[in-house]
């Protein structure tokens, strides 16, 4: 069966996840109150509703019950966002929503919104700060996902130089406490084993604490 997921507030971000959703075959409840801007959401998704998300009444017209999770995705810049943010969270824990994710822009918002019933918060304007920063850090990465507050996921290319490397010698959970998950090479993917050899150009998508992700980056940006 398909998931489902409400996202409330389509401003740029709110658009962005509708359209990686409809990429990844997740149906799609999109609901805002300006009508304008659900339309540039109509490429992504036929549920389309025009509704203030503080009146209970209409979130439950709009079948907002029937959802697997909702994402509150309002920016906060003003302050008329960040009320509606939170009455928006109460309303949808009165109808008995759970599963809900809320954008956060500013960290002293955050124990509010969990204390009012958020189960989940989003840093956008924090992960793409991260990422470019990962990025600019070193040569080497491609991607950065934050999984959680203690472990992350690298994507990251080897370079030119790169010796080759039997995957069993470098003991990564013993001598640096993180997974290969995957190697990619010459757009193949291959999940590595102890028989893997790792070679120049090959990119790895690497799981583990940043502090120890960041300690095999270096090695392998010297393993020339």
């Amino acid at each position: 069966m398909k998931k489902t997921v409400a996202v409330i507030g389509i401003g740029r971000f709110g658009l962005n996840l509708i359209e990686s959703f409809s990429k990844n075959n997740v149906d799609v409840l999109a609901l805002d109150y300006d009508e304008q801007r659900l339309k540039k959401a109509v490429p992504f998704t036929e549920s389309l509703i025009v509704c203030d998300s503080t009146d209970e009444d209409a979130l439950k017209e709009a079948g907002i019950k029937d959802v697997d999770r909702v994402i509150i995705a309002f920016g906060q810049s003003e302050k008329e966002n960040i009320a509606t943010t939170i009455v928006t969270t109460i309303k949808l824990k009165q109808l008995g929503i759970e599963n809900i994710t809320v954008r956060v822009d500013d960290e002293s918002f955050e124990n509010t919104i969990k204390l009012i019933g958020a189960k989940d918060i989003i840093y956008p304007l924090k992960i793409a700060s991260d990422k470019i920063a990962n990025r600019i850090s070193s040569d080497s990465v491609i991607d950065y996902y934050n999984l959680t507050d203690e472990f992350d996921a690298y994507e990251i290319q080897l370079t030119k130089n790169f010796k080759k490397l039997p995957i069993i010698d470098l003991n990564t959970r013993t001598n640096y406490f993180i997974n290969i998950l995957i190697v990619e090479r010459n757009n193949k993917f291959y999940l590595p084993n102890k028989d893997t050899i790792l070679l120049s150009e090959d990119k790895l998508i690497i799981f583990g604490r940043k502090k120890d992700i960041n300690k095999i980056i270096r090695f392998f940006e010297n393993y020339v």
